[in-house]
C-alpha cells in the first residue's frame, strides 16, 4: 500500500469539441478491441511523437515540446523561464509559420505552441525531436447554467399573492442578503479579500457593472480597459458576484422571479464573500466556452505579470483519458508551483464518477455543491425548505488520478447573482440571475481563499500562506455534513472558523486570535486528503498530521466511517406519467407528470437515496422530484442536464439527503428538472406517456476505530498513524475519517481507498447508478499491476441492458498514460441471451500499473434502477 498520490498519468486530448475518431497506440503494446470500435491510427515508429486524439489531421493543435523547464519557478524566475521557453519554441515556431501554421499563441508553463496547423505540418512536427506530443486545442466548457435551456410555457400560473415578504422577518423594511450562500458559508465581515487578488474569466467585461464599483468609488475589477463595460456573460457574472459584489444595489425580488408571488417592495441586495477583493481578468475573452490554449496563456499572464494569488477556475473537461484536461492540470500545477492557490469547479455531471479534470489534480482544490433553496422556495411558492444537502448536480466519486473532492459550498441555486437584461445568456427584463452550478462552488471558495490570505498576512507579519495550507486551512475547517466522503470531501465551507485558524498557525503574530467562548480550536489536517491503494493485505497503514490552533491540549480520537450496504425502504412505486391539456397555465415548479408518493423514512437513518426511471427511448422527456420532509419543507431537487433536442436526456434521476427526518415524506413527480434560471417561465410538459418508477434506498454508516486516542499539545503538530481496511473487490472504495477532539474540535479527511485487481487477473463489477446527461455518464477505474515478460493484456466486458440508448464505452491505458484501446459496447447474443459485450486486448504490455475505464455514456435506457457491467481480466 502506498500513502502518496499515484503519479499522475499524463493523459492529453479533447473531448470536448467532436473530433476524429483516429487513436494513435504507444509503442509499448500493440492493442486490439472488439465491439463498436473508435478505429485506430497504428502505433507511431521510431521517434515520432504522438499526435493523438484526431490531432493528426491537423485544425486547431497545441504542440507539445519536451524541454518543460518545470523546476524553475513561474514568478520567482520568471523571466528564465519565458526565455527558456522563447528559446526552445524559436525553431518549432518557424517551421509551423513556414508551413501554412497561423495564429500561433506561444505557452510558457506548459512548454508549448498553439497553432491552426495542416495535417501534413502535424506529420513534420512528429517528426521533430523538440517536440513530445501533439494534441487538440479543444473549446473547454464552463460548469454553470445550461447552455440550451428547455422550451418555455408560454401560459404560466403565477404564484399565490403573498401576504408578506417571504423568508425575511424585516418585511420590506430591510433587504435580504443574496446569495443566501453568504450565510451558509459564514462569511466573517472583518475578513473581506482586502489586498488579495482573484483571477477569474470574463472580468474585464463587467468591469462597469454597479455592483463593482465600491463605495469609496473604486473598482473591484483592476486593470480593465473599459469601466463602462456591462455586456459579460452569465457565468463569469456570477463568478464575480460570488466572490465581490459589493451589496450597495438594490433589487426586487418582483423583478428577479417574475412568475412568483412575492409582492413589490421585497428587496434584496448581492454581496460576495470576498468584497475587498480585487478582481482580474483571467484571459481577457469574453466567452463561456475558450480554447484550452487561451486558457493556458491567462494563467501564464496571471501568474507572471499580474501576480494573482488566486485563480478561480469554472471549467473543464472530463477525466477521460482523451480529455485533454492534464494540459489544464499542468498549468495549474506550474501556478501553485509559484504560489497561486488555484480552485477548480468539480463538474456538474452528478454524484457518481464524474470528476472533471483539472479537480482531479492534488495541486488544486476541489469544489463541490451543496443546495441553497431559499431562491427555489420563493419562485415555487413553498412555504418552508432545507439547505445543505449535495446538489444532485455535483461531480462526485473517486477520479482517475484517486482524489475526490476537497470541500463543497452553495451551488445549486446558492442565490441571486448580478447580471446585464439579455448579457450572454443573462435573463431578459431584469439585471440579475438565478446562480447555480459547482461554477458558482468554485468562486465562493476561492473567495473564502481570499479571506483566508488576508486573515494569515495580518497574523503572519505579511507572508502569505502556500497553496498547500491554503487549502489544509479550508478543508481542516469545514462542517463534516453527514453525506459521503467521495460527495463532501471534508465537509461544508465555514470562513468564520478558516480565518480564525489562519491566524493561529505557525509564525503567528496572534497566538490567541478568536472572539472567545466562539470555539476557537481548530485541527488542520496535512495532507488535506489520503489517496492509498492496498498492496493485497486487507489492511494497511498511512499517516495524517493534525496541528491543534487551540491554546491548550486536546486529546483526539479518530474512526474511519464509510457507508454501508443499501437497503430498500418500501417498496417501489410505479405511476403512469401524462401531461396537461395544450394551453393549461403551468406552475412556476412544472407541471405535474405523475401522482405524488408519500414514503416513510426510519428513524435514525444516515443517508437516503430517491432514484426515479423512465423507459424513454427517445430520450427526449425530461421529468424531475422534489422530495418534501414530514415537515413540508423542500429537502431536494432532482437534477437532469440532457439536451431532449439531442435525445441525451438520461431517463433517470438521483438524489440523495444525510441526516433525513424521520416520518412520512412525499415525492413530487414534475415535468421540471432542467437547468434554467428561476427568472424564465417553467418548461413545456414533453410528450411521453409511459410508467415512470419510483425507488427510496436507506443506508447506514460503518464506522471503525482509525487510531489510538493522540494528545496534541497547543500550537502543535502531532503525527496519527492511522489504519485502513481495504474491501476485496477490485474498485474504489471511498471513506473518511473523522477526528474529534476533546475540545469540540472536529475534521473530516476523505480517505480514496482503491482496490486494485490482482495481477494475475481476475473478475470486477461496476455498479452503475445515474448520470445527469451532462459530459458523460459515469466513469470507474480499476488498476492491474503487469509483470514483466507478460505476452499480453485481455479484458472482457458484459452487461445485461443492450439497449441503443444505454452504451459504454471502455479505455486501456498504459503506465505512461497513452489509451492502448478503446472500444464501445455492442450487442450480442451469449447463451441465447442478449448482451452487451466489448473486449481489449495489449500485446507485449508494458511492466507497470495500467488502467482500465469503464464509462457509461450520457444515457440509460430506463429500464433498470442499477446495472452491472462484468468485467474480466485474463492472463493468458
Amino acid at each position: 500500500m502506498s500513502g502518496s498520490r499515484r503519479s499522475r498519468l499524463f493523459l492529453l486530448g479533447a473531448a470536448a469539441v467532436t473530433l476524429g475518431a483516429g487513436l494513435a497506440l504507444p509503442p509499448t503494446a500493440a492493442a486490439s478491441v472488439t465491439g463498436r470500435t473508435s478505429g485506430t491510427a497504428g502505433a507511431s515508429s521510431g521517434p515520432l511523437a504522438p499526435a493523438v486524439d484526431g490531432a493528426a489531421a491537423g485544425g486547431n493543435v497545441i504542440v507539445v515540446l519536451k524541454d518543460q523547464y518545470s523546476g524553475v519557478n513561474l514568478r520567482t524566475r520568471a523571466a528564465a523561464r519565458k526565455a527558456d521557453a522563447r528559446r526552445a519554441q524559436a525553431p518549432v515556431a518557424r517551421d509551423i509559420t513556414a508551413h501554412g501554421g497561423t495564429g500561433l499563441t506561444r505557452l510558457v508553463a506548459p512548454d508549448a505552441i498553439a497553432a491552426t496547423v495542416p495535417g501534413a505540418e502535424v506529420s513534420r512536427l512528429r517528426a521533430d525531436p523538440a517536440v513530445a506530443e501533439i494534441i487538440p486545442d479543444p473549446r473547454l466548457r464552463a460548469f454553470g447554467p445550461s447552455p440550451s435551456p428547455a422550451p418555455a410555457a408560454t401560459t404560466v400560473a403565477k404564484g399565490s399573492q403573498r401576504a408578506s415578504c417571504p423568508f425575511n422577518p424585516a418585511g420590506t423594511s430591510k433587504p435580504l442578503l443574496e446569495p443566501e450562500a453568504y450565510s451558509d458559508v459564514k462569511a466573517d465581515p472583518s475578513f473581506t479579500g482586502r489586498g488579495v487578488i482573484v483571477a477569474n474569466d470574463g472580468m474585464n467585461e463587467l468591469a462597469g457593472n454597479p455592483n463593482f464599483t465600491r463605495p469609496d468609488g473604486s473598482h473591484v475589477v483592476i486593470d480593465a480597459p473599459d469601466y463602462t463595460a456591462n455586456h459579460s456573460n452569465d457565468e463569469d457574472y456570477g463568478d464575480a458576484s460570488s466572490i465581490a459584489a459589493q451589496g450597495t444595489v438594490a433589487y426586487q425580488y418582483k423583478g428577479a422571479l417574475p412568475y412568483s408571488g412575492v409582492p413589490a417592495g421585497c428587496g434584496f441586495v448581492i454581496k460576495g464573500d470576498a468584497p475587498g477583493a480585487s478582481l482580474v481578468d483571467l484571459s481577457g475573452i469574453d466567452t463561456p466556452v475558450l480554447r484550452l490554449s487561451q486558457v493556458v496563456a491567462g494563467i501564464d499572464t496571471t501568474v507572471d505579470k499580474v501576480h494573482a494569488d488566486v485563480i478561480s477556475e469554472s471549467f473543464g473537461t472530463s477525466a477521460l483519458p482523451d480529455s485533454g484536461g492534464e494540459f489544464l492540470a499542468k498549468a495549474d500545477e506550474a501556478a501553485v508551483a509559484a504560489g497561486v492557490t488555484v480552485v477548480e469547479s468539480s463538474g456538474d455531471s452528478g454524484s457518481s464518477g464524474t470528476m472533471i479534470e483539472a479537480a482531479d489534480d492534488p495541486a488544486v482544490i476541489a469544489a463541490g455543491a451543496v443546495d441553497n433553496f431559499r431562491l427555489v422556495a420563493m419562485a415555487h411558492d413553498y412555504s418552508s425548505y432545507a439547505s445543505n444537502n449535495i446538489a444532485a448536480l455535483s461531480s462526485g466519486g473517486t477520479a482517475p488520478t484517486g482524489k475526490v473532492v476537497d470541500l463543497v459550498a452553495p451551488g445549486y441555486f446558492g442565490g441571486e447573482a448580478a447580471c446585464a437584461d439579455g448579457s450572454g445568456g443573462c435573463p431578459p427584463h431584469y439585471p440579475t440571475e438565478s446562480m447555480r452550478g459547482t461554477s458558482e462552488s468554485a468562486p465562493l471558495i476561492a473567495g473564502a481563499a481570499a479571506d483566508v490570505i488576508q486573515a494569515y498576512r495580518a497574523s503572519h507579519a505579511g507572508a502569505s500562506p502556500s497553496p498547500a495550507l491554503v487549502k489544509q486551512i479550508l478543508t481542516g475547517t469545514a462542517t463534516d455534513l453527514g453525506a459521503p466522503a467521495a460527495e463532501q470531501g471534508a465537509g461544508l465551507l465555514d470562513i468564520t472558523a478558516a480565518v480564525r485558524a489562519a491566524q493561529r498557525m505557525p509564525g503567528t503574530t496572534r497566538p490567541g486570535a478568536g472572539r472567545p467562548g466562539t470555539g476557537t480550536s481548530a485541527l488542520v489536517p496535512s495532507p488535506s486528503q489520503l489517496d492509498v491503494t492496498s498492496s493485497g493485505d486487507p489492511f494497511g497503514r498511512s499517516n495524517v498530521s493534525l496541528y491543534n490552533t487551540g491554546t491548550a491540549a486536546t486529546t483526539v480520537t479518530s474512526e474511519a466511517r464509510s457507508l454501508g450496504p443499501e437497503r430498500r425502504l418500501g417498496p417501489v412505486v410505479t405511476e403512469r406519467v401524462s401531461a396537461p391539456p395544450a394551453g393549461t397555465a403551468i406552475p412556476p415548479e412544472g407541471a405535474t407528470a405523475a401522482p405524488a408518493i408519500p414514503f416513510t423514512v426510519p428513524r435514525g437513518l444516515d443517508e437516503l437515496d430517491a432514484d426515479m426511471i423512465w423507459p424513454d427511448p427517445t430520450n427526449s422527456n425530461v421529468i424531475c422530484f422534489a422530495l418534501f420532509d414530514p415537515q413540508g419543507r423542500l429537502e431536494q431537487l432532482s437534477y437532469d442536464d440532457g439536451a431532449a433536442s439531442a435525445h441525451q436526456v438520461p431517463d433517470d434521476q438521483h438524489a440523495d439527503v444525510a441526516n433525513p427526518e424521520p416520518g412520512r415524506w412525499t415525492a413530487r413527480i414534475l415535468w421540471s428538472g432542467t437547468d434554467q434560471d428561476l427568472a424564465l417561465p417553467p418548461s413545456v410538459p414533453g410528450t411521453y406517456t409511459g410508467p415512470v418508477s419510483f425507488k427510496v434506498s436507506g443506508q447506514d454508516f460503518v464506522s471503525t476505530p482509525a487510531s489510538r486516542p493522540v494528545t496534541i499539545p497547543a500550537h502543535s503538530s502531532t503525527t496519527i498513524p492511522l489504519a485502513i481496511a481495504f474491501p476485496a473487490a477490485p474498485g474504489d472504495h471511498p471513506e473518511s475519517v473523522q477526528f474529534a477532539a476533546s475540545d469540540g474540535a472536529r475534521v473530516s479527511v476523505p480517505v480514496a481507498r482503491r482496490t486494485p485487481i490482482p495481477p494475475d487477473g481476475g473478475r470486477f463489477t461496476t455498479p452503475i447508478t445515474s448520470t445527469v446527461g451532462r459530459m458523460l455518464g459515469q466513469q470507474s477505474t480499476y488498476e492491474i499491476t503487469v509483470p514483466p515478460g507478460r505476452s499480453s493484456l485481455n479484458a472482457t466486458f458484459r452487461t445485461a441492458d443492450a439497449s441503443p440508448d444505454n452504451t459504454y464505452t471502455f479505455y486501456l491505458v498504459d503506465p505512461s498514460g497513452k489509451v492502448a484501446g478503446k472500444v464501445t459496447s455492442a450487442p450480442s447474443t451469449v447463451n441465447g441471451t442478449r448482451v452487451a459485450v466489448a473486449s481489449l486486448h495489449a500485446s507485449d504490455p508494458a511492466a507497470g500499473t495500467w488502467q482500465i475505464q469503464v464509462v457509461l455514456d450520457l444515457t440509460v435506457s430506463g429500464k433498470e434502477f442499477t446495472q452491472a457491467v462484468h468485467g474480466d481480466v485474463t492472463d493468458p
